[in-house]
């Protein structure tokens, strides 16, 4: 490897927020910087409580209403990244730009005029959606990128079908954090206790939202209570299907069966992982789902509907996920009997493949080869 680098990574999120693109930014961030590179963090200002960071150079989130049908709001953006590009680019050597929104295309463009060279990576959302249009900055940044990196291979793939075809396209899989790893006994045991566990326990980590499909984890749950009347589902994560799910658990009758635990701190999500004996991810669509390795490598067998990450992952790691129909409420429920009647952990060849390919430490090995071959 060469030497110092300096990066300045774009992304429209940091964590508190639990999506996968605020949390590879800040992955790679300080484990770059505890490697003595210099790395700057540019950000939509984000709207928790307490969340802002000293250091991070933050573009006012646009207003929403007649504000933005206006296009107004593509202006102020425009001219916040401007004006906090002209401190955060000076005298970096690449640009990561993370996913794709207005802020992100117009920070590859400022980049791009001024010569310096930029790595995008994609996560899933903008490709399973793309559109060609006949201005295109999505496929200019695409076509302009020193290097394109994808979060799994059938996301490569599918951009390929699109006609979005990078010079250089690499894919990286999302980190697992050293945090998650199989609990103790003891550690276990605890953190069940912690959180008043006492009956085999279904976890799904997603943000609530109509993609993610915990409905049909919830709507299963009538199934599995028939054959373990004590069995639990904890839903962690925040978002705007909140309401529905409380509408479908009310009409359900599983007040004591299904707990919603809202937005869980990424340092605090082990602990779940530590005391679950089983992962579900009913999603509609993920391009990887890092949450679901993040389960694999704590010893949780994985139940997937058969969206794109979860058939990948199924391939990456045959021994411990199975793939159900996605929106079905039988298959699902049978599979979940199934695998807590099994009550089996995760393999160590899971956890062996984990360990060697999805540590954090391969990650940043790879993208910091990236940043010195876009500066050469």
């Amino acid at each position: 490897m060469g030497g110092r680098v300096k990066i300045c990574m774009v992304t429209p999120h940091l964590p508190p927020d639990q999506a996968a693109n605020a949390l590879l930014p800040q992955l790679l961030h300080d484990g770059l910087v505890e490697r003595g590179h210099d790395v700057r963090l540019m950000a939509f200002t984000p709207k928790a409580d307490g969340a802002i960071k000293k250091g991070v150079h933050y573009i006012r989130k646009p207003a929403n209403g007649l504000y933005r049908k206006l296009r107004l709001s593509h202006l102020e953006t425009w001219w916040s990244v401007r004006a906090k590009a002209e401190i955060a680019f000076e005298g970096v050597d690449v640009v990561h730009v993370h996913s794709n929104t207005f802020m992100n295309q117009v920070a590859a463009s400022l980049a791009y005029r001024r010569k310096l060279p930029f790595v995008l990576t994609h996560y899933g959302t903008e490709i399973w959606h793309y559109e060609p249009r006949r201005i295109d900055p999505f496929l200019w940044m695409n076509e302009r990128a020193a290097f394109v990196t994808y979060y799994s291979r059938m996301l490569l793939e599918r951009s390929v079908e699109l006609g979005v075809v990078p010079k250089r396209p690499t894919v990286v899989y999302p980190p697992v954090d050293q945090r998650f790893g199989i609990p103790t006994d003891a550690e276990r045991q605890l953190a069940r206790q912690e959180l008043g566990i006492d009956g085999p326990l279904i976890l799904n980590v997603k943000r609530l939202h109509p993609l993610a499909g915990q409905r049909f984890a919830v709507e299963a749950m009538p199934a599995v209570l028939a054959k373990f009347p004590n069995a639990k589902l904890a839903i962690a994560g925040e978002g705007e299907s909140r309401e529905e799910l409380e509408s479908v658990i009310h009409d359900l009758g599983l007040e004591d069966a299904v707990r919603l635990l809202g937005l869980v701190d990424n340092r605090e999500l082990p602990r779940y992982y530590h005391a679950a004996d089983l992962f579900v991810l009913p999603s509609r669509l993920e391009a990887f789902p890092t949450v679901a390795a993040e389960a694999l490598a704590s010893g949780l067998r994985v139940v997937s509907a058969d969206h794109p990450g979860g058939v990948e992952l199924a391939q990456l790691f045959p021994d411990d996920v199975r793939v159900v129909p996605r929106e079905q409420i039988e298959p699902l429920a049978k599979v979940l009997i199934t695998e807590l009647g099994r009550r089996a952990r995760s393999s160590e060849a899971t956890r062996t493949r984990i360990d060697k390919e999805f540590r954090p430490g391969t990650a940043i090995d790879t993208y910091l080869e990236l940043y010195e071959h876009a500066r050469d």
